[in-house]
């Protein structure tokens, strides 16, 4: 906290005080104003989380990207607990303790050593549930990070580290965010990735969460490793979310044939290479995987010929999302803002009704979400909205 002179008034204050020549009572009344701000800050934070791609297509558990889908999680100090949840699909998402946010924000009052208070949730959520695409992660994610913030021991870090001048970042809507992928803010985000592993979640999904962009985590001795990739500009994600169908969590442990480890180890190549490169001509041969495919088509029938619908309407690769059931077609070329580029986004919309077509044909509907990859990972008072459908009877939404 900041110092207090001896007439109980902050540096800033007086300070402010003296280059504007205020009466006492008028500083009184200042100091009172700025100590009811800092109180409410402590009391109340909201974070954003984004959806995550995992393994794209060979990266089984290493490789993931984050996608610009956002939960967003409001925590705050309350007499009562309560869990609120908004947004379409959520009847099954817990009401209780056992819900992903309040379970990551004990954790992080756990990892800080002090009692877990009673709290009020807040959960906003747009990233289609149990479809592969990273929400239960991301709940745990934005729980923790708020859970530090709220954290008595995280809030005096993050004004030490303020007053020197923690790294912060921009978000699109221009407002002010700590940087959570920061050398200097390591500490706590290291606990965070350590414990949202620990949950035993697709590092693939866990570490594109918490660090944005292109992710490969990386399990040491000392814990789990993420690395950035480069997120190239211009990227339109397709994703087909099915209906009634829900997310395989992985395959069993079990070895291989030596041949198929090395197709998939030098596809996870290419496919770095593809990113690295901008060389998006290669992203289908690179997304190709001889592992896991077989296991989720046979979980999923549907997803071989959406590929494939994607392919032959114009998109440059497609793969599962994670292990299913949802599915990625990618598509370069975008240069500017969805909405002002209506009369060139034909591609995204034929490649959307292809694979909805191609699912229908396999008795399976579902919707299709429209975004891009992002580079910016959970952060702490980033508001972010969807553009929703296209029209009122559409099942293509999209997301900026």
């Amino acid at each position: 906290m900041a110092a207090y002179g001896g007439n109980g008034l902050t540096p800033e204050v007086v300070s402010f005080a003296q280059k504007h020549g205020l009466a006492v009572t008028a500083q009184e009344e200042l100091q009172k104003l700025l100590n009811a701000s800092v109180s409410l800050a402590q009391r109340r934070v909201t974070v954003s989380v984004p959806a995550t791609v995992a393994n794209l297509g060979p990266g089984l558990e290493v490789v993931g990207m984050a996608v610009d889908i956002w939960d967003e999680f409001t925590l705050e100090f309350s007499d009562h607990f309560s869990v609120e949840i908004r947004g379409p699909e959520t009847l099954e998402v817990p009401r209780n303790e056992e819900n992903l946010v309040v379970q990551g924000a004990a954790s992080a009052f756990k990892e800080a050593c002090r009692p877990f208070p009673t709290m009020r949730f807040i959960c906003e959520h747009r990233i289609p549930f149990d479809k592969g695409l990273g929400a239960a992660s991301a709940a745990f994610v934005g729980g923790f990070l708020a859970g530090s913030v709220l954290c008595a021991e995280e809030l005096r870090h993050m004004e030490k580290s303020t007053a020197k001048g923690l790294p912060r970042t921009t978000s699109k809507e221009g407002l002010d965010v700590v940087d959570c992928s920061a050398p200097n803010n390591m500490a706590g985000v290291e606990a965070l990735l350590q414990a949202a592993i620990a949950r035993g979640w697709n590092p693939g999904n866990v570490c594109p969460a918490i660090y944005g962009a292109i992710q490969i985590g990386i399990h040491t001795p000392n814990g789990m490793r993420s690395h950035r990739v480069p997120c190239p500009h211009g990227l339109v994600l397709c994703l087909f979310v099915p209906d009634g169908q829900e997310e395989e969590t992985g395959l069993d442990m079990e070895l291989v044939d030596r041949q198929k480890a090395i197709f998939n180890v030098g596809r996870i190549a290419l496919l770095i290479n593809v990113f690295t490169t901008q060389d998006f001509s290669k992203f289908q041969k690179a997304s190709e995987d001889c592992l896991a495919l077989p296991h989720i088509a046979e979980k999923f029938p549907y997803i071989k010929g959406v590929c494939q619908a994607a392919l032959s309407a114009g998109a440059s690769g497609a793969c599962a999302a994670g292990y299913g059931p949802s599915v990625l077609a990618l598509l370069p070329g975008r240069t500017g803002d969805v909405l002002a580029q209506s009369a060139s986004n034909q591609l995204e919309q034929d490649v959307a009704k292809a694979m909805l077509k191609a699912a229908e044909e396999k008795s399976t509907s579902g919707q299709i979400l429209i975004a891009k990859p992002v580079d910016v990972g959970a952060h702490v008072v980033a508001q972010k909205s969807a553009l929703g459908p296209t029209d009122e009877k559409s099942r293509i939404s999209y997301y900026q």
